[in-house]
């Protein structure tokens, strides 16, 4: 391809009736870039502007040597807005994976709980790094509980538009992020607060991700795991800032416990439309089973 680019451009110059030397210069203006997708704007600018037609009179060497570089600026903005496209697409699909709203809640009683145990005096970065992990364990099980419901989701007008069922991410790229923060997130409870609260950080993902998602399409005894689950992050922040599990430091979990449980059944009467497309239709018997909760706590 250079060869026939070099010939190209000998007869290019000797067509104009000058004589015009073999410089170093002259060729360096004239010869295409080695760079690959500069290369290919040069040859689609020069080929187009010099065979306007069969017929036509090779332009003079001028305009040759004022060919030079394309300007790349339009190159460069498009490649710019497409990198800004796709970070805001990929952020926006690990702000749903994350459910990044319900996460937030989750930091509220966590950080609520290291307020209560610090006592008289706060260690406020150790109060920033305990929601810090404890949003980004919250995001991972999330995050596995929309990859493994992705099939139930894609039935439910209410869930549907997750960015798994509607195809915006791949599972394998939801099972990376997922991964990854919640490994970033557990290491920063075990280096910024200390190993208990790590453990229970680690411990509520599985028990979400691993125990309560399954258990769902089971037994109705996710309810009360799942219950656990959001009884467990005032837990960690008070062990994160005492070091420690105490009977004053069950108090604000137990309340939650008994909170989440007619909580959960109130929501999914609401949603049993949703639920029965999913393959849960007995609306009836859960009302029943939601009306009675509160009476055996």
């Amino acid at each position: 391809m250079w060869r026939n680019s070099l010939s190209f451009s000998s007869k290019f110059l000797t067509s104009s009736n000058h004589i015009i030397p073999k410089s170093t210069t002259v060729f360096a203006a004239i010869s295409p870039p080695s760079y690959g997708f500069e290369r290919s704007l040069y040859h689609s600018q020069f080929y187009s502007t010099t065979s306007t037609s069969a017929a036509s009179v090779p332009p003079s060497t001028d305009a040759a040597l004022k060919l030079g570089f394309p300007n790349l600026d339009k190159v460069r903005f498009a490649s710019s807005a497409a990198a800004i496209d796709l970070a805001r697409h990929y952020g926006r699909c690990y702000w749903e994976l994350s459910k990044a709203r319900l996460s937030m809640l989750v930091v509220a009683t966590s950080g609520a709980g290291y307020v209560l145990g610090s006592g008289n005096a706060i260690d406020y970065v150790g109060l920033c790094c305990t929601c810090a992990g404890t949003m980004m364990v919250a995001a991972s099980a999330n995050s596995l509980n929309q990859v493994f419901e992705i099939n139930n989701d894609a039935k439910m007008k209410r869930t549907m538009h997750r960015p798994l069922p509607s195809g915006r991410i791949t599972i394998p790229h939801a099972v990376s992020w997922a991964s990854s923060v919640g490994a970033a997130g557990t290491a920063l409870l075990a280096y910024q607060a200390n190993a208990l609260a790590a453990g229970l950080g680690a411990s509520n993902l599985f028990l979400y991700a691993f125990v309560y998602t399954p258990l769902k399409q089971i037994h109705p005894v996710n309810t009360w795991v799942g219950a656990v689950v959001g009884a467990i992050p005032p837990l960690l922040g008070w062990v994160a800032a005492s070091g420690q599990v105490s009977l004053n430091g069950m108090i604000l979990p137990a309340a939650l416990y008994f909170w989440q449980i007619p909580h959960f059944m109130a929501l999914a009467y609401l949603c049993r439309n949703d639920y029965a497309a999913g393959g849960d239709g007995n609306s009836k018997k859960m009302f029943f089973v939601a009306s009675m909760k509160p009476f055996c706590m």
